[in-house]
């Protein structure tokens, strides 16, 4: 894992507010439309997406953004591979996005993601991420993996493209 110097690594949170989820806030140095197409664009999102250090990349990128389209990120690591999938639900350009996502080592397990960008000024927006799990065991199991230090990590990166693209 890498040390991060990204103005704003601090403004990430986690939080469970319900037995089956958890909510991730973070604060960026760029304005909302901005975030937005970072985090839509398999351009962009291969360069932030799950990037926790030496040895990380996303060799596999597939994002059809329409409603009903689908997604697919393989993240590569000194350990292995992992795989999510998914499907577009809902998006409102550039403030909300609701998707499925599954860990395809459990491919029953489906997860929907609802992604709020919240403009806090002319070049600042807040991302509140909420992920619905099917339990709370499920949820569990997922904070027990490291995901939130994953993601506070991931969105330095990502907070580190946004400077590069303004």
């Amino acid at each position: 894992m890498v040390a991060s110097n990204a103005a704003n690594s601090g403004s990430f949170e986690c939080s469970t507010p319900s037995d089956d989820e958890i909510r991730m806030t973070r604060l960026f140095n760029a304005p909302r439309r901005l975030v937005f197409e970072a985090m839509s664009k398999p351009e962009h999102v291969k360069q932030w997406w799950g990037r926790l250090g030496e040895g990380y990349s996303v060799p596999v990128c597939e994002i059809d953004f329409r409603v009903g389209g689908k997604w697919r990120f393989v993240n590569r690591h000194p350990g292995g591979e992992a795989a999510f999938h998914g499907e577009y639900q809902e998006i409102v350009p550039p403030e909300r996005v609701v998707f499925t996502e599954i860990f395809e080592e459990f491919p029953d397990t489906v997860s929907v993601v609802t992604s709020v960008l919240v403009e806090e000024g002319p070049k600042k927006t807040r991302l509140i991420a909420t992920v619905r799990y099917p339990s709370k065991d499920v949820r569990d199991m997922v904070l027990g993996s490291g995901m939130s230090h994953g993601a506070g990590i991931s969105y330095d990166r990502l907070e580190d493209l946004l400077a590069t693209l303004e």
